[in-house]
């Protein structure tokens, strides 16, 4: 059993955990999606398993919930550790933007590490592919309904602070 911890609408802690799946309205856990990109500027993206409940078979990025006692941080190399067997170097994780949904806050963490696809363990329950795609084939693919609908809510803000913002 997943439990989270539970924030207001400020992300002010509740001082209260819950199962990940309980929603009441106002209050709130923490997600996170981390982005992985290469040298070549492209994206490790991974499709999502037929047995998910909510996007099944869609394309997304390696997120999840962040666990009770875990820092944003932690979560998000837990996630990725979890989803795709990588171990990300947390002093190459870069917070790139924060954004709230009806039930929680989604930080969005990037990446750069080049990832050979022969090295990938997927955890089947979640993941059932991976492949690394441009921002002009992940931009097509999102016109084509074919990426989970978290990755489309700020996809578009994501590339304008990459493109517009050294980092």
């Amino acid at each position: 059993m997943e439990l989270v911890d539970k924030f207001n609408k400020r992300r002010e802690p509740l001082n209260k955990t819950s199962k990940r799946y309980d929603r009441i309205d106002g209050e709130y856990c923490t997600y996170v999606h981390t982005w992985i990109m290469n040298d070549k500027n492209e994206f490790l993206i991974q499709k999502r398993s037929a047995n998910k409940k909510i996007y099944p078979n869609k394309w997304s990025i390696t997120g999840g919930a962040v666990d009770s006692g875990e820092t944003s941080l932690e979560g998000a190399l837990r996630e990725v550790k979890e989803e795709i067997g990588i171990d990300i170097d947390k002093e190459k994780m870069e917070f790139m933007l924060s954004f709230k949904r009806s039930h929680g806050f989604v930080d969005v963490w990037l990446t750069r590490q080049n990832v050979d696809l022969k090295n990938i363990v997927m955890q089947k329950e979640e993941v059932s592919e991976v492949k690394f795609v441009t921002k002009e084939e992940l931009e097509k693919m999102i016109e084509n309904d074919e990426v989970a609908g978290t990755v489309n809510i700020y996809f578009k803000m994501l590339m304008y602070i990459l493109e517009n913002f050294s980092l």
